[in-house]
């Protein structure tokens, strides 16, 4: 199975041998071969030390901003980019750039093959411009519910056609880094969401679990 997305360096020791992949964002590499890393930029980002990145958002200053996608662009490295994860972010974006994050992340270039990661308030002008973007969608269940963000539009996401994957993001919510947690737990809440047994086939939340 395949965690896309932990901020747990321990997860291999924590989650055992139910993943054989890791995505891990973080500002030190770990050492397995299991997990591959994403430096993680924030305010406080000066360089970025790694290939991949994971933006923690697209609202840091215009340097943090020019040097990520001067790396990206660079290097053709993979990049997170964390993004619709509460309805102030959504409106904010919209106040100041007339768009929505994932229409910034595309007027910067960096939505072209990334991952979305949070993606909590996604509309469907967003999904087809992931989709259209080649990009994929990174849900973290735990982590959205626990930090009292909502509960993300799956069943659109996937009527739409785009690619979903899961990770367990904040081990605080998921100590144990269950990734069939966070499956369970994203099937009972859109089910709940929608008042509809099973809303998300048991196929679709596979595939989900599976690295593409």
């Amino acid at each position: 199975m395949f965690n896309a997305l932990t901020f747990d360096k321990n997860i291999v020791k924590r989650a055992g041998v139910k993943c054989s992949r890791f995505y891990y964002a973080g500002k030190e590499k770990p050492d397995n071969d299991n997990v591959e890393f994403f430096y993680f930029v924030d305010e406080n980002t000066n360089s970025i030390d790694g290939d991949n990145v994971y933006l923690s958002s697209l609202f840091l200053s215009d340097d943090i901003i020019d040097k990520v996608i001067d790396h990206v662009f660079t290097k053709r490295s993979k990049i997170i980019i964390s993004a619709c994860n509460t309805l102030d972010e959504v409106g904010t974006c919209d106040k100041l750039h007339g768009t929505s994050p994932i229409g910034l992340a595309h007027s910067y270039g960096l939505l072209e093959n990334a991952y979305v990661s949070g993606a909590v308030y996604l509309d469907k002008d967003d999904v087809d411009l992931i989709i259209q973007s080649n990009a994929k969608i990174i849900l973290t269940p735990s982590t959205s519910l626990g930090s009292g963000h909502g509960i993300p539009p799956l069943r659109m996401m996937l009527t739409l056609g785009a690619d979903v994957s899961l990770g367990t993001g904040l081990s605080k919510y998921n100590s144990s880094g269950d990734i069939e947690f966070e499956k369970r737990l994203i099937s009972l809440a859109v089910s709940g969401a929608l008042c509809t047994r099973e809303a998300i086939s048991e196929r679709d939340l596979q595939k989900m679990l599976k690295y593409s």
